[in-house]
């Protein structure tokens, strides 16, 4: 860590995260990819799970402005990053009502 570097970068990763979890929570799709591209490339061991969000959020965005095939495709893009991480599960189902409300019809995965 450089010792200018304020906050460090994992406080910094573990604070987005958070803010991206709670957004998507409410269904602040773009907030949450917004935040999570602040820390892109800073992730290390996170680095997939913020990708993985980041996707799933850029899935809820697309379904909210009514483009069902590029949800689908971001939704399966984040299920595959997500994979490993279990907990991420309940956001990906959050999203993917989403999308089949907008009218974009989904598969089990």
């Amino acid at each position: 860590m450089d010792d200018d570097e304020w906050p460090p970068r994992e406080n910094r990763v573990r604070a987005a995260l958070w803010d991206a979890e709670r957004a998507l929570e409410r269904r602040e799709y773009l907030v949450a990819t917004s935040r999570l591209a602040d820390v892109f490339g800073l992730g290390g061991e996170q680095e997939e799970l913020v990708r993985g969000l980041h996707h799933l959020g850029a899935a809820g965005y697309r379904a909210q402005t009514g483009e069902p095939d590029r949800a689908r495709r971001q939704l399966e893009r984040a299920r595959a990053r997500l994979t490993p991480f279990p907990e991420a599960a309940p956001l990906i189902d959050l999203v993917a009502g989403d999308i089949e409300s907008a009218g974009g019809e989904l598969a089990e995965p």
